[in-house]
């Protein structure tokens, strides 16, 4: 399973996820129950090598989801959503249930973090956004 399926996976899971909602990759329609997970890319942090070669590199794994649900004025539910989902977040990585996509699982760590109203529609549709954040390490022998 690759690193992104393991992400999108972990996310469907999330107690409060709609039935019948769909999480794209790379895209999301303006159509209330679709949600998109796009990645933003790897980031090296640091690097180092020991005495014996391996090589230690600490890794950063960012992910933007964006969910489009029906937006009215004044709605609290949906800014809730994506406050609690932030709070799972952090209750999955504090129990160790979150993906792993390093070679040192004790030392991981995945963040949601500025969740945030991204768009309002006219037609009545609001984009919540919210970045994921995964910190991991790889050795190389």
């Amino acid at each position: 399973m690759t690193d992104l399926e393991k992400v999108r996976q972990w996310v469907c899971s999330y107690p409060k996820w709609c039935e019948g909602e769909v999480l794209y990759i790379d895209h999301t329609d303006a159509v209330p129950g679709n949600s998109g997970l796009y990645p933003a890319g790897l980031e090296e942090l640091s690097r180092h090598t020991d005495i014996l070669g391996t090589v230690t590199v600490k890794c950063r794994y960012r992910f933007n989801l964006y969910r489009v649900a029906t937006k009215q004025e004044d709605d609290p539910e949906n800014a809730q959503w994506m406050m609690d989902f932030q709070q799972w977040v952090q209750q999955q990585c504090a129990a160790g249930l979150t993906p792993t996509f390093g070679d040192v699982p004790e030392q991981e760590w995945i963040r949601a973090e500025k969740g945030k109203l991204q768009d309002a529609s006219q037609a009545g549709t609001g984009t919540y956004a919210v970045t994921l954040t995964a910190e991991f390490t790889k050795l190389y022998k």
